[in-house]
């Protein structure tokens, strides 16, 4: 298979990213074996912990730092993947663009870092604090609408429940001490919420919303290399799961126990890295998750063309078989 012309645009995901001490021959073999487990289990959304600088906003008493699992895919002209190839890796996926949105992708929301001698530079820092602590405030109403719903508690509890009861709250400081109480009869609870949701979407598809867009929300300038602008240069676009169901069925699932063995086995020193979400930490394959929005969904029916090295075309064909262009670079 042959590229087009260079001016031809496509979404490419690129990989892996070359390591520090490793050489190209080990980082194109990572490859392979990457290209393997998508070909044998599908499309890994890998997480990430983005921190940001709410400091100036919150008066330095809040670190917010968000959990993101996602797939990147950036547009390119084929003319431009060999630069690009250098930073995130040496085997490149090519997708029509309508296909990879019609699978769910969407661009990248670049968010300006805030600048201390501005106030008005907080702007967007401040948008995603607020969806962060307003997915929180609807996590709270969902539950309280379930713990005021006599029938929810009595499936829950496997046991009857007398109508009249009621809800013991309590607010907790940082430490967990209880700084609040507050007794209320179930029914009001209910009764209030009714009236809150009514004919409006329902709690739960409300956290799944924002929770798309605190996986979409990214840096706009890249602080490692001091590249303003960098991340906004990239044109990136995602394929997230957040809390979003199809139907009924979750657009990502977690992998199991043989699945991220296998990751492991790839990649074990970035698959077995501790990130902490939310006081808890866990490794980081075990906060991956697939993206199958349907049963039986095969990502690399997607993909166009997959571009590698001359030296490894022989040994993708036997991975996926024939959709394998020349890198650019060996042409």
């Amino acid at each position: 298979m042959s590229l087009n012309a260079a001016h031809d645009r496509h979404f490419f995901h690129s990989f892996p990213r070359p390591k520090a001490d490793e050489s190209k021959e080990a980082t194109l073999e990572r490859g392979l074996n990457i290209l393997s487990f998508m070909k044998e289990c599908g499309l890994v959304l890998a997480p990430e912990i983005v921190d940001w600088d709410v400091g100036l906003i919150s008066g330095g008493a809040e670190q917010l730092r968000i959990l993101q699992r996602r797939a990147c895919f950036t547009e390119l002209s084929t003319g431009d993947l060999p630069k690009h190839a250098e930073i995130f890796g040496p085997i490149a996926l090519s997708f029509d663009l309508a296909k990879l949105r019609s699978a769910g992708a969407i661009p990248a929301i670049y968010v300006p870092q805030g600048l201390e001698s501005s106030a008005l530079s907080q702007l967007g820092t401040f948008c995603v604090r607020g969806a962060y602590h307003t997915q929180h405030v609807l996590r709270q109403l969902n539950d309280l609408k379930m713990q005021s719903d006599p029938a929810f508690v009595a499936k829950k509890t496997r046991m009857p429940v007398n109508p009249t009861y009621n809800l013991d709250l309590g607010n907790t400081d940082s430490a967990g001490n209880i700084v609040a109480q507050y007794t209320i009869p179930a029914s009001n609870v209910q009764n209030l919420l009714q009236y809150v949701s009514f004919n409006n979407i329902p709690f739960n598809h409300s956290i799944g919303v924002l929770n798309m867009f605190l996986n979409m929300f990214y840096p706009t300038d890249n602080e490692h290399t001091g590249n303003e602008l960098g991340y906004y240069r990239q044109r990136e676009w995602r394929l997230v799961a957040g809390e979003i169901n199809l139907g009924d069925r979750p657009v990502g699932r977690n992998l199991s126990a043989t699945e991220i063995g296998r990751l492991q086995s790839i990649d074990h020193r970035f698959w077995t890295r501790e990130l902490e979400v939310d006081g808890v930490s866990r490794q980081r394959s075990d906060l991956a998750l697939l993206y199958e929005p349907t049963e039986g969904w095969n990502f690399l029916e997607l993909v166009e063309a997959i571009i590698v090295p001359e030296s490894a075309v022989e040994r993708v064909i036997a991975i996926v078989g024939n959709k394998v262009a020349v890198h650019p670079q060996a042409m």
